[in-house]
This record gives C-alpha cells, sequence and structure tokens, in this order.
C-alpha cells in the first residue's frame, strides 16, 4: 500500500509537469463535450424535479407524500446517469483515452507506438469486454452491499460503497495500459486483483474528482487516464528483475 501510495504521487508530479508544458490538451475536448452534454440531461431532470416539487406542495394532504416519491425517482435517476457518464467514459471514449495513454507512455519511457487502426479496433472491442465484465461484476458486488447495508453503520456502508466503485472504474483505467502491455483478459483481471491498492488509489481519486463541481467531469477521465498509465509504467519497472553485474577480471581476481 505503501509503495502504491508513492508510486501515484510520482504519477501525479508526472502529470502536473506535462501538462503544465502544455502537452496532451486536446484530449480535454472530447471530455468537455461529454461533459456538457450530462451537465444538460441534469439540468433538465433537475427542472422536472423542481417543477414536480412546487406542483405537488400545492396539493393538500398528499402533496408531501408526492414531493417524497419524486425525490426517491429522482435519486435513483441520478444514480443511473451517474453510472451512465461512467460507462460513456470508459466504453465511448475509450478509443481517445486508449491514444491519450499511449502518448503519455512514449512521453514517459521513449517508447514508439506506431498508429495502427486494426490494433486499436480490437483494443475498443477488447475494452467493451472489460467494462461490460467490470460493470457486471461491480453491480453483482453491490446487490450483496445493498443486502448488507440495511445492518451496517452508515458510515461502514458509504466506505463499502465507495470501495467498490472506486475499484472496478480503477480497474477499467488501468486496462488501457495493461492491453498495450500484452496481458489477456484473464491476466488483467489477475494483476487487477493482485494490485488492489492500485486500483482502489486511482479509482477512488476519480470518484472524487468527478464529484467535483463542473470541472471534475470534465478533467477527470484525462487526468485519470495518465495517472493510471504512470503508475502501471512504474509498477512494470519494479516488477522487472535487476540486471545481473557482469562480471569483471578483476573481480575473478579478486575472488
Amino acid at each position: 500500500m505503501v509503495q502504491a501510495f508513492k508510486h501515484h504521487w510520482t504519477g501525479i508530479e508526472q502529470v502536473t509537469k506535462a501538462l503544465l508544458k502544455g502537452k496532451f490538451l486536446w484530449f480535454f475536448v472530447p471530455g468537455l463535450i461529454v461533459g456538457l452534454i450530462y451537465f444538460y440531461f441534469q439540468w433538465q431532470a433537475h427542472r422536472v424535479q423542481e417543477g414536480i416539487t412546487n406542483v405537488a406542495d400545492a396539493v393538500p394532504v398528499v402533496g408531501s407524500a408526492i414531493s417524497w416519491l419524486a425525490d426517491g425517482v429522482f435519486g435513483i435517476f441520478d444514480l443511473i446517469t451517474s453510472e451512465f457518464y461512467k460507462f460513456v467514459i470508459l466504453v465511448i471514449l475509450s478509443p481517445v483515452n486508449c491514444i491519450l495513454s499511449e502518448k503519455f507512455d512514449s512521453y514517459l519511457t521513449g517508447k514508439e507506438y506506431k498508429f495502427d487502426l486494426v490494433r486499436l479496433f480490437n483494443d475498443f472491442l477488447r475494452m467493451i469486454l472489460i467494462v461490460i465484465s467490470a460493470l457486471f461484476m461491480e453491480y453483482i458486488f453491490l446487490a450483496i452491499w445493498w443486502v448488507f447495508s440495511w445492518i451496517l453503520p452508515d458510515f461502514i456502508g458509504e466506505a463499502l460503497f465507495f470501495l467498490i466503485a472506486s475499484f472496478f472504474v480503477g480497474f477499467s483505467f488501468y486496462d488501457y495500459s495493461m492491453e498495450r502491455y500484452g496481458l489477456n483478459f484473464f491476466r488483467s483481471w489477475g494483476m487487477g486483483f493482485s494490485r488492489m491498492s492500485y486500483m482502489l488509489i486511482t479509482g477512488g481519486i476519480f470518484t472524487l474528482m468527478i464529484k467535483i463541481p463542473a470541472v471534475g467531469i470534465i478533467a477527470a477521465p484525462v487526468l485519470i487516464t495518465m495517472l493510471s498509465t504512470a503508475t502501471y509504467i512504474l509498477l512494470n519497472k519494479k516488477a522487472e528483475p535487476e540486471p545481473v553485474k557482469a562480471v569483471q577480471d578483476q573481480d575473478l581476481l579478486d575472488t
């Protein structure tokens, strides 16, 4: 866990330095477009909610019940739109995020990745499979969480919800790099669970960022794609075996 925090701190420094140099700024444009669409639907939904509440307040006796029901329905709507937004980021924007991850990898390591439309299409299909499986597993865990949330203290239930959501969204962002480095579907999941601290920290940062009004929803996809790329590279370097020191003639004489 300590190493994971160190790698994330180093990754944040690398992302900040690159952006301050004016690198990769155009990648914020797709997120801006998606963010504006998201804000529009949220605004329209809140207008409808306010209209229903105002009408309900004018209705005697049952008005409070109607307002309570409307709040519940729109609360569920907010949850659905939030989950759909994550789906859009991870699937619809995956070609953009894949390219960003490659470019930032090249920027940090000097490796060159030639553009390949066929590989990009295959990456897109794989990403859909990963995201669907991640969302499916997330909902299973959330269903289990929902059952036990009735008997757990509120702060424990909220913490568990945060950790579950953070793990799966963090894993999805790391998959851009895992695919590029040759990990297949099952090996990717194996690494996700074996390096759970990395998934939780990265996904947790994303989950917190999108709660920042306006800016978070637009900036989070780009920043977390870059951060997950940087930390994955650091993690890979740590996993590489140390090179064996060459035996020198003097060393043989000393023995």
